[in-house]
């Protein structure tokens, strides 16, 4: 359990050191001086600098991941839960400044293609979420059952990055009442359509 504390201090640090001065920049030496340790003691937590940046940023991302299940956890209604997924997540990164500064310097942490993902299983389990909540609306009948579940869950998750890399990274004004507009249009194809009488 300390070794587990320990870690997470570590992996902090270092995510406030790569948010700070880059992957280039920042220094091992810097990480440890902001921790109280040797340069080499932190290797007991990462086999290298490089290790230590994507560990950290892993961290990273399994907080926004935490952040945006808690969330969700605090709905029933499906519709209520999509919707609190795709916000919680976008608005993660506005109030994570270290994460939303990691991303800006390095956009390939969080890439526009699946294929080029460093941290794909992060990802795919933000998308089983999204597929999960879609699956549960179709049950409750609110959700229409197209067949293509696994397919919406992707292309939603696939519509996000994009929207994150869009406002987060590349910095465009207005990117959140654009991202509102969308939810709202992915919602209404996902609905079930009542028929005329």
């Amino acid at each position: 359990m300390r070794f587990e504390k320990r870690e997470a201090e570590v992996l902090d640090a270092a995510l406030d050191a790569f948010a700070d001065f880059g992957f280039r920049k920042a220094s091992v030496d810097e990480i440890a001086q902001r921790l109280g340790l040797s340069g080499g003691a932190l290797y007991r937590y990462a086999a290298n600098k490089r290790d230590l940046y994507k560990r950290a940023v892993a961290r990273g991302f399994g907080l926004w991941q935490e952040s945006v299940s808690k969330a969700v956890e605090a709905e029933t209604e499906p519709v209520a839960r999509f919707r609190t997924a795709c916000r919680s997540a976008f608005r993660y990164l506005a109030g994570e400044p270290r994460l939303r500064r990691v991303l800006a310097r390095d956009p390939s942490l969080f890439p526009l293609f699946e294929a080029d993902d460093p941290f794909a299983d992060i990802n795919r389990s933000s998308v089983e979420l999204l597929e999960g909540i879609i699956r549960e609306g179709i049950a409750a009948g609110v959700f229409s059952d197209k067949g293509e579940v696994r397919s919406a869950a992707r292309v939603i998750f696939s519509l996000y990055v994009l929207f994150v890399h869009k406002a987060y990274v590349a910095g465009e004004e207005d990117e959140e009442a654009l991202f509102e507009r969308g939810l709202d249009l992915i919602l209404d194809g996902l609905r079930v359509r009542k028929e005329p009488r």
